[in-house]
């Protein structure tokens, strides 16, 4: 009867574990960041213009970036990386590109 409590208990464990975690980034570090748009064409036209990535700003940790933009940005890299790829951008004509530490939670879309 213990052994059967003892496994019972574990298995609730488990689920509840796994109800209750956070979700984890899937990519943290330094981004060179090349706009941000309301629309996720406009998004993928600039990324296809400066050879970079799109990402759903609602699934990034920045508290300040307001609800429904797309970001295009190179990342995560090492922040001498990240700089390097801003001036790019900036080489680009994207005279606003620069570079942030933060996560991405979602994939690139």
């Amino acid at each position: 009867m213990v052994g059967k409590m003892i496994v019972a208990a574990a298995v609730l464990a488990g689920i509840v574990t796994a109800d209750m975690s956070t979700a984890h980034a899937s990519g943290c570090g330094w981004y060179a960041i090349g706009g941000a748009f309301k629309s996720r064409n406009s998004a993928y036209n600039q990324a296809g213009d400066l050879d970079a990535s799109v990402y759903d700003l609602d699934d990034s940790d920045s508290p300040n970036a307001g609800k429904g933009f797309y970001v295009v940005a190179l990342g995560p890299v090492r922040r001498s990386q990240a700089n390097e790829y801003r001036r790019q951008f900036r080489r680009d004509g994207v005279r606003s590109a620069y570079v942030k530490k933060m996560c991405f939670y979602g994939p690139r879309l």
